[in-house]
């Protein structure tokens, strides 16, 4: 049975936005960058492709296909990339021009953006990407929900948002495309509380990477890796310790430096 999907303000309420600070964004991303490789994946893709990605070039899509290797989606077969490669560019040829320009971030989409993102998502998520032969028998593959929301990302990292099967369950979502426009429209919620929140500490929302050592991630990024810690994981226990707790850990630093 498919979940029930909530409003985007109840989503929002259920994962504590309204108390979301820096500090969590700035921990989170620090957790998932020294934990996991999934970094190490993004910039290689993005060195690849000098930070472009043009799926008219071949080599671009294959390493575009690789990275969805490496970033969990195993059921596009590596014997079959470059059945892959071809059908997203041919989805990309028609997909393209409905497409927001690459250079607008999360904060800046309207509700037409967001739904050209849902246009897509929906044609690409449906669309026969490989063949999967078992025995006698061969079944259609299609891109799937995860993989499509990891392509718009890929192709526009500073406003569209992955998500996997963790953050859809834990957003009420099915993996539609009704459901993707909510958890689109939550994601720009929560971007637009971090946006004030930057400007309430005095700095841009552009400077936030920069501001918590992450030079060269996007805000989505940043996002990203919160949920992903305590939505993803959060079934593991990977639980962000309180503002107090780290404001104690900090004064044990301090106080071992008056000692010396």
């Amino acid at each position: 049975m498919a979940s029930k999907i909530p409003p985007s303000h109840e989503a929002l309420r259920r994962f504590d936005a309204e108390h979301l600070t820096l500090c969590d964004l700035a921990l989170s991303s620090a957790m998932y960058d020294s934990l996991l490789p999934y970094n190490d994946s993004l910039r290689s893709l993005r060195k690849a492709t000098e930070n472009r990605i043009d799926l008219d070039n071949p080599d671009h899509c294959a390493h575009l296909v690789k990275w969805l290797n490496d970033w969990g989606c195993r059921h596009l077969s590596k014997a079959h990339r470059e059945t892959t490669a071809r059908a997203i560019l041919g989805w990309h040829r028609q997909a393209r021009k409905r497409l927001f320009q690459q250079t607008k971030t999360v904060c800046e989409l309207d509700d037409h953006d967001l739904s050209e993102a849902v246009e897509a998502y929906g044609s690409l998520k449906d669309r026969v990407v490989a063949q999967r032969d078992r025995g006698a028998e061969t079944s259609d593959v299609h891109m799937g929900p995860t993989a499509a929301s990891k392509v718009l990302f890929a192709l526009r990292p500073k406003a569209l948002m992955p998500w996997d099967e963790a953050m859809r369950i834990g957003f009420g979502c099915d993996g539609t495309s009704g459901s993707y426009s909510r958890f689109l429209q939550c994601i720009r919620e929560i971007a637009w509380k971090i946006r004030d929140l930057c400007n309430e500490n005095g700095f841009e929302i552009t400077e936030l990477p920069l501001q918590i050592e992450r030079p060269g991630s996007t805000v989505i990024e940043l996002i990203n890796q919160y949920i992903w810690v305590t939505v993803t994981r959060n079934s593991r226990n990977c639980r962000l310790p309180s503002a107090s707790t780290l404001a104690r850990w900090a004064s044990w630093g301090r106080s071992s430096s008056r000692n010396k």
